[in-house]
């Protein structure tokens, strides 16, 4: 129910004589129910706009209508009230984390989350001490901060934090130093980089915490405990989420959910982005920027939650080149989801590293990234979540060619990895690296240039550091002339940094269309978008989740092609989408 009954199983899903739109019209009539009362429609529509039943006052005014007329004009009026209300908002961020259902922004990045955030970490002062509620710097040696805790007269300095705008905190020890950089046996120290410490991240002795404090964090990174509301981890987890709700709330296009370079975050997903920005070593730029803790300042838009001007926890935009360079915008630092934005770099042929990753919305957060954390799961995701592609095992009667050294070639593997390995080489530049647990890291940039020694004729990768970032598994998986590695052994040997080429070939076919030559995830949202197959993924999900029941791709493809053909003809906007369906005729009845 809900589409024209086919004429046959696997009706095609388009037919170039059909005007959908006009011929589709409302759903036949089979098996169905009777239109449903007034009183259960208000029901439906209040569970989907408000999570909640009518309220006595909208079922009041329903019973004071004697018409039908009259009861359909209160049950517009619920539709159109509910649709301008928070609650639909807060709807959306729960649909969204039930569609985009990335998981631990931990299982990747840090392991046991305690390096997380990039920043050093703070503890506070007891309250019987001679500082009581200092913050100080929880570095291994208690001489940086805890030791000052008990020292009156220890050094200590008064600032605005950037976690608490319009506050004031006392930094005592170490963490009072704003100087950039030190010193230590002649090696210099960039203070805005924690890379020391065991259970704590902390920078090098002598350094503190900044600017507004912006170099470190008022606790003890991502561990278990820090999964709470209001917290940095639960934060990472909850963007994808809030980026789709605040598109429909803003009526945005949806294809900004994967096209746009730019996020939403609240204070603390903007200092993350602070901090994986600060590893370009960029200093003297970011940390001239004394406006991007101020929720007020540029007027950005933001979630109706959160209407106070200097509110930390508001959800708003940020164009995220702004804060992490290397996530490049291509527009300018203008908040751009133009699908012409275009980077094309390859490590065979282009001298030294890359000069960034062009921002590609939810396919280049560190939550999803983190969440996924190989280029493999975050292809078989994305597919799964933006393109409704399901990877089950491959019938028992079907025959493959033999398995050779490419799995998407040949082997039962094929049946999945033809699909993901063409879009997984667009995901390999995200990794993982450090000494005691790993963070996250864009390889092949200035930051984070190959080493020559990264390659061997044996295919082994004896530097230590980018063994721990998984090299092992590179010289099994990442084999030169393969679907998700086109390159030769000459070039590889030649150049090192060519093992991280993420620009799709052309020639490769994904979802009916072949990329542009854009390197890295950017590539792959325009494949989404210019396919139709985000849009007809986005209408099955969205009308599962108003309806109540999945729409069937095959006996219902025309159907889908005309809902498809209203949402993208309506802009993509979720927002009057979700308001035609809730007005659509089978809303109105109950489905057997």
């Amino acid at each position: 129910i809900g589409g024209p009954t086919p004429d046959r199983p696997g009706t095609p899903g388009v037919d170039a004589t059909v005007c959908y739109a006009a011929d589709a019209g409302p759903p036949p009539v089979v098996e169905r129910d009777p239109e449903l009362d007034a009183s259960r429609r208000l029901r439906r529509v209040a569970f989907v706009l408000h999570g909640r039943p009518p309220l006595d006052a909208e079922r009041a005014a329903l019973a004071a209508a004697t018409t039908d007329a009259a009861r359909e004009t209160v049950l517009e009026d619920a539709i159109e009230r509910g649709l301008a209300s928070p609650d639909f908002y807060e709807r959306m961020v729960d649909f969204g984390h039930e569609w985009l259902r990335n998981g631990s922004f931990l299982v990747g990045a840090q392991g046991d989350g305690y390096w997380g955030n990039m920043s050093t970490h703070l503890g506070t002062c007891a309250a019987d001490s001679a500082n009581p509620g200092a913050y100080f710097i929880l570095a291994e040696s208690n001489a940086r901060g805890r030791d000052q805790c008990g020292v009156a007269g220890a050094p200590t300095r008064d600032v605005e934090p950037w976690w608490a705008p319009g506050t004031t905190v006392t930094l005592v020890g170490d963490a009072v130093n704003e100087a950039p950089t030190v010193a230590i046996d002649g090696e210099v120290h960039d203070c805005g980089i924690a890379d020391e410490g065991y259970f704590n991240m902390a920078n090098a002795t002598g350094c503190g915490c900044g600017p507004n404090a912006a170099w470190c964090y008022p606790g003890s990174g991502l561990g278990s405990g820090s999964d709470r509301e209001g917290s940095q981890r639960r934060d990472m987890w909850d963007e994808p989420a809030r980026l789709f709700a605040h598109l429909a709330w803003h009526d945005r296009p949806l294809s900004d959910l994967v096209l746009g370079n730019y996020t939403v975050g609240t204070n603390r997903v903007w200092a993350w982005y602070l901090r994986f920005g600060r590893q370009t070593g960029l200093f003297a730029e970011l940390d001239a920027d004394a406006t991007w803790f101020r929720p007020e300042a540029g007027d950005l838009p933001r979630d109706p939650l959160h209407t106070t001007p200097n509110d930390p926890n508001a959800w708003r935009e940020l164009v995220v080149e702004r804060m992490a360079p290397q996530l490049l915008s291509l527009s300018g630092g203008e908040r751009s989801a133009d699908p012409s934005r275009t980077l094309r770099w390859d490590p065979r042929t282009d001298d030294g590293p890359a000069p960034g990753l062009p921002y590609s919305g939810v396919l280049t957060m560190p939550g999803p990234n983190s969440s996924f954390p190989r280029e493999r799961p975050r292809a078989a995701r994305f597919l799964e979540i933006f393109a409704c592609r399901e990877f089950d095992p491959p019938p028992p009667e079907a025959h493959f060619p033999a398995l050779g050294a490419d799995i998407a070639t040949g082997g039962s593997c094929m049946h999945c990895h033809v699909q993901m390995d063409p879009v997984a080489m667009a995901f390999r530049r995200w990794i993982f690296m450090g000494y005691y647990v790993p963070r996250p890291h864009l390889a092949d940039l200035e930051s984070l240039p190959i080493p020559d020694d990264l390659y061997e004729p044996s295919r082994r990768y004896p530097n230590s550091s980018w063994y721990r970032a998984g090299a092992d598994r590179w010289a099994q998986n990442w084999l030169p002339n393969t679907v998700m590695t086109p390159i030769t052994e000459d070039e590889l040997a030649v150049h090192p940094r060519a093992l991280f080429v993420d620009t799709i070939p052309p020639e490769y076919t994904i979802l009916g269309q072949h990329a542009d030559g854009t390197m890295g995830p950017l590539a792959f949202a325009k494949i989404l978008v210019s396919s139709g197959e985000m849009d007809r993924c986005a209408v099955r999900r969205l009308y599962a989740r108003i309806v109540g029941r999945p729409l069937d791709p095959a006996s219902e493809a025309r159907y889908v092609d005309a809902l498809t053909q209203r949402f993208v003809e309506g802009g993509r906007r979720v927002r009057p989408f979700v308001g035609h369906l809730l007005r659509s005729d089978e809303l109105r009845r109950g489905v057997r």
